[in-house]
């Protein structure tokens, strides 16, 4: 190449060679070898293209340009407040090919689809425990690291992530974004609009795996995992004992009871011995069960009376 030649093209790619006229080009190009050529004067992080170097400045000049007519909630990329707008609409353009359930936006079906398939790409490196999305497991990593990196500006608080922080926030403003359709009750957080949505529908999702009784709350399943009735009907399952290291092992549960299964060989235990251990597990824990009953009776009789009065 001579002289005139490498003056038209005078950005020179170290690793390929390739040689380009503007700048722009050059650095676009230099993403092919894995590169980040744009750098944040402030926080050194870098990034692939200049737009992008662009939006990340905005988190350090709080600037926040898109901004929702609706509810003046400000963003820093308009793809955000585009998603966000679907808020107030209720579109939802995605659906999932599988279930049918649609979304707001691409990037949460991509995530919903790994519920089918079963895949949880991100790993920890501590404990191996694995998540659907790249944003969980980094908030998982900081109950590792004890690390809280959101301070609430009111109380001072501090919590993992910015979600967190955002819920933790209503608290001071008695701001309640979530309406029920049936009653028009609203709600701080989504999950307790879905939990208080089920009042209604009667739906029980939670299941308990020994006795088959069925929840509307997850706390209602814990409750009842911990009463006297279930640990009995736990220890009435041990009716033989294996002789031999030949066992099977069913899971019973968050109990996480390891129940043995012999399948020959076995010599029934005496009725009696059993319905000793069981009175003696009641006995240890009757204060507790006592308690949990009781607001288990309570609840049961609230939400009974709110089906009954809609």
């Amino acid at each position: 190449m001579n002289a005139q030649q490498t003056d038209v093209k005078p950005f020179k790619c170290e690793i390929c060679s390739l040689r380009f006229t503007q700048s722009d080009s050059f650095n676009r190009h230099k993403a092919v070898h894995g590169m980040k050529p744009y750098s944040c004067d402030t926080c050194r992080k870098t990034f692939l293209t200049k737009s992008n170097l662009t939006v990340h400045k905005q988190i350090h000049t709080g600037e926040k340009p898109f901004k929702c007519d609706l509810c003046e909630k400000s963003f820093l990329e308009k793809g955000n407040l585009t998603k966000h707008e679907r808020i107030h609409t209720g579109m939802k353009p995605y659906s999932c090919s599988t279930c049918e359930k649609a979304f707001r936006s691409n990037g949460e079906l991509t995530v919903h689809k790994r519920i089918h398939t079963g895949e949880k790409p991100f790993k920890c490196d501590l404990c191996e425990k694995s998540f659907l999305e790249k944003g969980n497991l980094t908030k998982h990593e900081r109950i590792h690291t004890g690390m809280k990196p959101y301070s609430c500006s009111t109380c001072e608080k501090a919590f993992r992530s910015n979600g967190e922080l955002t819920v933790h926030k209503r608290i001071h403003t008695g701001e309640k974004h979530y309406s029920c359709d049936t009653c028009e009750k609203t709600f701080s957080k989504q999950s307790n609009l879905t939990d208080h949505k089920r009042i209604h529908t009667g739906e029980k999702p939670y299941s308990c795996e020994l006795c088959q009784k069925s929840f509307t709350f997850s706390s209602d399943l814990s409750r009842h995992k911990k009463t006297a009735g279930h640990l009995k009907k736990l220890e009435s399952t041990k009716n033989t004992v294996p002789l031999s290291t030949s066992t099977s092992f069913v899971d019973c549960g968050e109990a996480n009871v390891k129940l043995e299964i012999k399948e020959e060989e076995t010599f029934d235990v005496d009725p009696l011995s059993i319905n000793m251990e069981a009175e003696n597990v009641e006995e240890n824990i009757k204060q507790e069960i006592e308690g949990d009953e009781t607001e288990d009776k309570d609840c049961n009789d609230i939400i009974e009376h709110k089906i009954e009065i809609l």
